[in-house]
């Protein structure tokens, strides 16, 4: 992998690599090689993969290995294209999805999502804030990512295949029948009871809006 800078910082180029487990290779010997001479240097990754969740993952967990070093980002080769990693807090707002994810469907986002529905086996959902899923939650979750362990996961019905939060992950036990959260404590995933369930406040101002919204465009016609 090459190295270069610009106005954003530090790249690393990975973009005449054609899979995941070339690049994921290619990575691990370059920083193996390269890490004492970056120091602690933040960086993007630049690729020509597309961007899914098992590459945001498995570029994650070899970053995850080189605590100096940052991971800022993982680029496409369309410049425009770019999942941000680094933020202890949300840098947009919550992303609220208001229906079930069904199997095979993926959500990203910078942030907070919450889902006000189910998420069913086979669906993917990667935030680098909290995840809250006013529903069944039955598929893969990871939350504060890429390295954030203080976020939390919420579930009305807790019951995950898997679950990531930071850089520590879990199996699922399917035995979730009421309200829970899973949270970090001493590098384990820990899953306790969630007793004070409620919607968000910017979950229900935005439903408000759009029904003052929809009477307002009613009366004006």
């Amino acid at each position: 992998m090459e190295l270069k800078g610009d106005r954003r910082g530090l790249h690393l180029l990975a973009t005449d690599l054609s899979n995941e487990d070339g690049l994921v290779d290619d990575l691990v010997k370059t920083l193996n090689a390269r890490h004492n001479f970056l120091g602690t240097a933040a960086i993007y990754l630049e690729v020509n993969l597309p961007l899914t969740p098992s590459l945001f993952q498995r570029v994650a967990e070899v970053f995850s290995t080189f605590p100096n070093l940052t991971l800022k980002g993982i680029i496409q080769t369309d410049p425009s294209s770019v999942i941000p990693l680094e933020a202890k807090k949300p840098a947009s707002p919550p992303l609220i999805v208001r229906h079930t994810v069904r199997s095979g469907q993926q959500i990203m986002h910078q942030g907070d999502i919450i889902v006000i529905g189910d998420v069913n086996p086979g669906a993917t959902i990667i935030a680098s804030g909290d995840v809250m899923v006013f529903g069944w939650l039955r598929g893969t979750i990871y939350a504060g990512q890429p390295q954030d362990r203080s976020r939390h996961i919420y579930a009305l019905r807790l019951q995950p295949a898997q679950i990531k939060i930071g850089d520590v992950m879990a199996l699922g036990d399917g035995h979730g029948e009421k309200p829970e959260y899973a949270h970090i404590e001493e590098g384990t995933v820990v899953v306790q009871s969630w007793d004070d369930v409620r919607l968000p406040e910017v979950v229900t101002l935005e439903s408000k809006n759009r029904r003052m919204e929809r009477r307002a465009s009613h009366l004006s016609h």
